[in-house]
């Protein structure tokens, strides 16, 4: 008996040498898991073996099995409807991730050919929250299996575990580097689409960033090197100066839900040139008061001319659409979009090629007269009253002035693009007006354009600024909220907490049992780190096992200390990472704005230098900041 155990171990030695040479080399997943079976069945070793992952994510159940033969359907329509075996559900409770035996014959797995008496030995795979599964092996015979042989079935299973985390870790990696290159294609193609430059305004700096490949229009730099607005006063149009800061400034102080300006800027050959400015305020403080500000930079020069070639029409027709309806009807059939009078009885006086085009009307019915707008786009016996889209005869002789409406579709005539209407009022030789002239103007493209650059820039504002790992924010945005939280704190006078902290001997579980339960520690770290937080505060990652508090409206230095014990004790709790228990402490470095420092930098070494004297004292406490400390240079900390 002993030597056919010995040589069945030997055989499985064997299995898990060649299972463990598949992990390093297949990266399909498929084939990965198929092979795995296949190697653990192979030369009759075992009856059959099988491996089930569920991901909880998305519902689904990922298989590979050799041996089961007919038992498979079965037992797979067990798993759709949320049923697991008996043994992997009895593995799955371990939370060592100890293998487990089972003779229960009607989990559904064991042959029929065993007689009525089976084996089974059944391992947990913990991949990550939300993906997990087991590795289940029949033996031929019932007869146990030794601790020896349940040991290198964990190992298989705690290897194929990593295999897959570092599959998963890749193909997430890949498919957000794809996911990027996306964002920044379409931003690429939107600009070239539209022709626009983005800018984006540190508002407190004054800090000026645009497109690198758009200098020729957002160059803000004068020849004093200023950047930023002052730079752009310099060049704009004087008569256009009061206008541009006050639709600026009515936006920053919320009276507008956008910026929009047109306004002329001089070239560097003396010309004037008319630019298009559209943006948002998309960051404010605690106060409200703006921080960020980004938009379009638009050259609509060539726009500018051909409405000054429409606004000529349009004054044409004013003068003379009774007795010149001859000449105006060829003049406005130049026109590249739809033209329209229409008087106040909603009787359509004139139209241009363009527009009888588009709506599939006689231009010779229109010539006799006595067609109803309404009757042509709408179909009706009655003018519009859908308050969606105001009707444009209506709001001429309400306003008695030149409005700009947008309707989608134009005038419900089927067309689903979005128009922007011109719309001004036709007078008489007495100043009455008895009719409106339309100039509409097809803006679909460009609403969508700017609706995706809007979307992308703020998809690379969240990667540009919180960690991949934990998606706490990153250093960028620490030094960000840190200017904000001291800013706030120097006008209300109150004090500013920085806690750095880092976890005593990291390196050694990084070391000793690799970098990804180094990657769950930290993700479980992040998670009670968040837990000690209020709403206003922020936690960060700057790297590594390095997290930094920034606790602001701090009323007494004590609350501080009250919080940084609540730090020790979470990190204290043991925490289980791939069934290891991990225990891990930290220490903790704090100071205070402005007590300690009124800058940032100084701040931020005052605290380092805290943390350094915390962890020369033993670690697993905290330091306040105090002029005794000797003040090093820790080149591992921001700078």
């Amino acid at each position: 008996m002993q030597q056919s155990v010995s040589f069945r171990y030997l055989a499985l030695m064997a299995a898990s040498l060649s299972v463990h040479r598949l992990l390093l080399s297949e990266q399909d997943l498929p084939t990965l898991l198929q092979g795995i079976c296949d190697r653990l069945v192979y030369d009759k070793l075992n009856r059959s073996a099988w491996i089930v992952l569920l991901d909880d994510e998305v519902g689904s159940v990922i298989t590979a099995e050799t041996g089961l033969g007919e038992r498979f359907n079965p037992i797979m329509e067990q798993l759709r409807n949320s049923r697991l075996p008996n043994c992997g559900s009895k593995c799955l409770e371990q939370q060592d991730g100890a293998a487990i035996l089972c003779d229960d014959c009607d989990c559904g797995v064991c042959s029929p050919d065993a007689g009525g008496q089976c084996q089974a030995i059944a391992v947990a795979i913990r991949c990550r929250p939300g993906l997990f599964g087991f590795l289940l092996v029949e033996n031929h015979s019932p007869l146990g299996a030794d601790q020896a042989e349940l040991v290198l079935y964990e190992e298989v299973a705690d290897s194929l575990t990593k295999a897959l985390r570092r599959l998963f870790t890749a193909e997430e990696s890949r498919q957000r580097e794809h996911e990027l290159k996306q964002v920044e294609e379409r931003v690429e193609l939107a600009l070239y689409a539209s022709q626009a430059g983005l800018w984006d305004w540190n508002i407190q700096t004054g800090e000026m960033h645009s497109s690198p490949d758009r200098k020729e229009i957002l160059d803000y730099r004068g020849e004093n090197g200023k950047q930023g607005l002052s730079a752009l006063q310099g060049v704009i149009h004087p008569d256009d100066q009061d206008k541009v800061l006050q639709v600026l400034n009515d936006h920053l102080v919320g009276n507008s839900d956008e910026y929009r300006i047109e306004y002329r800027i001089k070239d560097k050959q003396g010309n004037w040139k008319w630019f298009l400015d559209r943006g948002r305020v998309v960051e404010r403080d605690e106060q409200d008061m703006p921080v960020r500000m980004t938009g379009t930079h638009l050259d609509i020069t060539g726009q500018k001319k051909q409405d000054e070639a429409l606004a000529a029409i349009q004054q044409q027709l004013h003068e003379a659409v009774d007795h010149e309806r001859s000449f105006l009807q060829t003049v406005i059939d130049g026109a590249g979009d739809p033209v329209m009078a229409i008087d106040c009885e909603y009787n359509i006086l004139l139209m241009n090629k363009v527009a009888t085009e588009i709506f599939q009307v006689d231009p010779e019915g229109i010539r006799l007269g006595g067609q109803k707008c309404y009757q042509i786009f709408l179909g009706t016996d009655q003018p519009c009253t859908d308050r969606r889209f105001p009707c444009p005869v209506q709001e001429v002789q309400q306003r008695g002035q030149a409005v700009t409406l947008v309707h989608n579709p134009y005038h419900g005539n089927g067309i689903n693009n979005t128009f922007e209407i011109e719309v001004s009022p036709l007078r008489d030789k007495e100043g009455n007006v008895y009719g409106s002239i339309e100039v509409a103007r097809d803006v679909t493209d460009r609403l969508r354009i700017e609706k995706e650059l809007r979307e992308s820039r703020s998809r690379l504002y969240r990667l540009a600024h919180h960690d991949s790992l934990t998606g706490l924010p990153n250093r960028l945005l620490f030094k960000d909220r840190l200017e904000q939280a001291l800013l706030k704190a120097r006008r209300a006078k109150t004090l500013v907490a920085i806690l750095f902290l880092d976890l005593d001997h990291f390196k050694n579980i990084n070391d000793t049992m690799g970098h990804d339960v180094g990657d769950d520690l930290l993700i479980e770290v992040a998670v009670r780190l968040l837990a000690q937080c209020r709403q206003s505060d922020t936690v960060a990652r700057l790297g590594g096992d390095e997290f930094v508090f920034i606790l602001d409206d701090i009323g007494e230095r004590g609350n501080v200390e009250v919080v940084a014990g609540k730090i020790l004790d979470a990190m204290l709790q043991p925490i289980i990472v791939n069934g290891n228990e991990l225990q891990v402490s930290t220490s903790i470095g704090i100071a205070f704005y402005p007590d300690d420092s009124d800058s940032i930098d100084g701040v931020i070494k005052c605290a380092d230098t805290a943390l350094y004297k915390a962890k020369k004292d033993g670690r697993g406490g905290y330091q306040i900041f105090s002029s005794e400390m000797t003040m090093q240079d820790n080149q591992h900390r921001i700078g």
